[in-house]
């Protein structure tokens, strides 16, 4: 699955998806009233830190803000090997710093893939990828991947990362993101379930619960987003997991 790991905050819905939403009974609708003010991203972010340390840490908890937040069981994250505007590389920052910094942090990362281009990390709490991997739906749906059974958070991980050698993006990796089966069902299956809009991953049915976990981590991307804005130290919300 081609996972959006700059996290666009864009959704794109077909007329079918988009007159659905405005005809819930519950009044959900994706359609905005009025023009809604725009949302911060690590950009906006990390000028804010003069120290290299800080600006990664701004970074990785923006990144994994959803999962910091205890919402999401985890994010992939890309991170290339390319210099930015103000003179800094964050894959060399990760590689200076990363490990360092989340030694205290409950928040978890894992290496699924380095190459020459740079380097595919899952950010994850364990506690919610446990309870995520332990539901008989993922066993059984995993187990239908190739994945061992009984399966564990070890080996789960395991598998997920010697697939990555071979695939970047492997389509099972959605449900380690949290997406609902239904979609990621629908993008294994390819053109033989028409699809019905794309926020962070393709929706495939009925679009109200999918979109409502959508805006769910997106909100709370921007609340720890804006906690930084305000100046709250980005390292001491990793310690906070």
């Amino acid at each position: 699955m081609k996972i959006n790991i700059k996290n666009t905050e864009e959704i794109h819905l077909t007329p079918a998806c988009r007159e659905s939403l405005v005809s819930t009974r519950s009044g959900f609708c994706c359609v905005p009233e009025k023009q809604p003010q725009r949302e911060l991203t690590w950009v906006d972010l990390i000028n804010r830190y003069p120290s290299s340390r800080e600006c990664l840490a701004a970074f990785v908890v923006s990144s994994a803000a959803e999962v910091i937040a205890g919402v999401k069981p985890a994010n992939l994250i890309r991170i290339i090997r390319r210099t930015l505007p103000c003179g800094r590389c964050m894959h060399q920052l990760w590689q200076d710093y990363g490990a360092d910094m989340l030694r205290d942090s409950a928040l978890q990362v894992l290496t699924l893939r380095s190459d020459a281009d740079g380097v595919s990390l899952l950010f994850y709490c364990p506690e919610l990828l446990v309870k995520r991997l332990s539901s008989r739906t993922m066993q059984s749906f995993l187990a239908g991947c190739g994945y061992p059974r009984p399966l564990t958070l070890d080996t789960a991980l395991t598998h997920l990362q010697q697939v990555c050698q071979v695939e970047d993006s492997p389509d099972e990796i959605g449900m380690f993101l949290g997406y609902p089966l239904k979609d990621v069902k629908g993008f294994i299956s390819g053109t033989s379930r028409p699809w019905q809009g794309r926020c962070l991953w393709r929706i495939y049915g009925p679009p109200g619960r999918s979109l409502q976990l959508y805006r769910r981590f997106c909100a709370e991307r921007q609340v720890i987003n804006r906690r930084m804005m305000a100046g709250n130290d980005p390292a001491a919300l990793l310690l906070a997991v």
